[in-house]
């Protein structure tokens, strides 16, 4: 896989974690009463940008879950981030039914034909009342530059997202995510963070009832 190799080299990687990931991951999981003992597994966990951060502000059971292996010495080695392999397109998660906590899945979905195995194993292992974090374009914000991924294959935007998230058995509530009008560049964020959920992605969250 070459995919987060040429990420890697055009500038994103975990030595590029912003001040947006690194205030608002840990913030929302916390507003969503994940505590720091539970289970936090990201699926498509690329750099690193959403688990580097909950692991420097005390998250201690992390997993990460890629396609590609490529950072997965570092996780371990650097932070004690626990990875496996897995084609979440079509293959089972090597955990256990209802171990899990949290279920992060930021930038994927959109490159996913069909959906279907990646929601049916997050709703697996999540325990009840476990939250499942999801993060995409928001379609109706992005439809210019969407295509400018090679690898996006499917658009959602909130209606499409959450009735999404109602067939696969999820309580879902869709709000925006990122920051818009200027408020990134003053990092305003981490003073408000209601301020780093109003920009052009979709952050809908889903409950296991």
């Amino acid at each position: 896989m070459n995919y987060l190799r040429e990420m890697s080299e055009q500038g994103y990687n975990p030595e590029t974690i912003g001040p947006f990931h690194e205030s608002m991951i840990p913030w929302l999981l916390s507003f969503k009463n994940i505590l720091k003992k539970d289970r936090v597994v990201d699926i498509g966990a690329g750099q690193g940008h959403c688990l580097i951060p909950l692991h420097r502000n005390g998250w201690t059971n992390l997993v990460a879950v890629d396609i590609d292996s490529y950072n997965f010495e570092m996780f371990k080695h650097k932070y004690g981030i626990n990875s496996f392999r897995c084609d979440i397109a079509s293959e089972p998660l090597k955990l256990e039914d209802a171990s899990v906590g949290a279920v992060i899945c930021f930038h994927l979905i959109e490159h996913l034909p069909k959906p279907d195995n990646l929601l049916f194993e997050a709703y697996r292992i999540l325990k009840k009342e476990g939250k499942l974090f999801l993060v995409t374009p928001d379609w109706r914000k992005q439809y210019k530059i969407f295509w400018r991924d090679p690898t996006h294959v499917r658009p959602y935007d909130k209606e499409s997202i959450a009735r999404l998230l109602r067939i696969h058995s999820f309580n879902p509530t869709v709000h925006s995510w990122g920051a818009a009008y200027g408020l990134g560049r003053l990092q305003a964020y981490r003073w408000s963070p209601r301020l780093g959920m109003i920009g052009q992605d979709l952050l809908a969250i889903g409950t296991k009832s």
